[in-house]
């Protein structure tokens, strides 16, 4: 399970967290959700290791894997169809199955015409 216990943070005076403290249990799944500026995206760093704490444990049992889609995504290519085949495993005959992604595409309610837009 993952576990925060007494956690502190604070950036200059503001004060996020003050002593917050939660468990999640094995295949329970977590949404954070509350208003800009009061801590979700800090809290999810912290518990990712990307920023630390000012006091506090925050325990993740070696091998736990937490899944989480960035805020903010920054795409390598200039089209969906482009960024869609990045996902692709590397063809090694050269083989062209860009076919794959757009059935995936398709799949996901995307047309044609989007294909060549912008992923943003």
């Amino acid at each position: 399970m993952l576990q925060v216990t007494n956690i502190e943070k604070s950036y200059g005076k503001q004060l996020l967290f003050d002593g917050v403290g939660f468990t999640i249990n094995p295949r329970e799944r977590v949404g954070l959700v509350g208003r800009n500026g009061h801590g979700k995206s800090t809290l999810f760093r912290m518990i990712l290791g990307e920023e630390h704490q000012d006091a506090g444990t925050i325990t993740v049992p070696s091998g736990y894997t937490i899944g989480h889609l960035s805020q903010h995504i920054h795409f390598s290519e200039d089209t969906v169809h482009g960024e869609a085949c990045q996902a692709l495993p590397a063809n090694e005959d050269h083989i062209d199955e860009s076919y794959k992604a757009e059935a995936i595409l398709h799949g996901l309610g995307f047309t044609n015409d989007d294909f060549d837009r912008h992923p943003s």
